[in-house]
């Protein structure tokens, strides 16, 4: 990658997590979109700048009062159509979610890499939490959702790492 490029790169990278570091703080949510990050960088070698942009946003419809014309409007509509493809709707009720999920298994080779990360993420944190704390309640209709969403990845090494934090 050229230096300009780099330099844009970097800089449409900053922008997000400004963007969404600041609608997190305004609700006073923790989120972990630098972990998603992260992951897509440093574990299934992302660089791909549209996603990694949508990665560090994923949460944004969902947890605070951004919409997707904020998204179209700030970053562009690719990046706002990826965001809302991950995103559930907000403070969603059981069916919603069971829908979700099963919506989930039809999104896009990049939405299911986002989804993958996050997944990655949350598991991640669910173990220790276990670990931490024995008695808290197990995760198990997440963990049922997140298999059943494991089938319709095609094999790679974003889905290995899942499938291993799953069991």
């Amino acid at each position: 990658m050229k230096n300009e490029e780099n330099g844009e790169f970097n800089k449409q990278i900053e922008l997000a997590k400004k963007f969404a570091s600041k609608k997190f703080q305004e609700k006073s949510v923790h989120n972990h979109f630098a972990d998603v990050l992260a992951i897509l960088q440093n574990e299934f070698h992302i660089k791909d700048l549209e996603l990694l942009v949508s990665a560090i946003l994923h949460d944004t419809l969902e947890d605070t009062d951004t919409t997707y014309e904020d998204l179209e409007e700030v970053f562009s509509k690719p990046i706002a159509d990826l965001v809302q493809e991950v995103s559930h709707p907000k403070n969603y009720n059981e069916t919603q979610k069971t829908e979700y999920y099963e919506n989930l298994k039809n999104i896009s080779p990049s939405a299911k890499i986002i989804k993958l990360a996050d997944f990655t993420s949350n598991l991640r944190n669910i173990i220790k939490i276990r670990k931490s704390k024995p008695e808290k309640p197990y995760h198990d209709q997440y963990i049922i959702l997140v298999r059943s969403f494991l089938k319709s990845c095609p094999e790679s090494e974003a889905e290995e790492i899942v499938y291993k934090l799953k069991r």
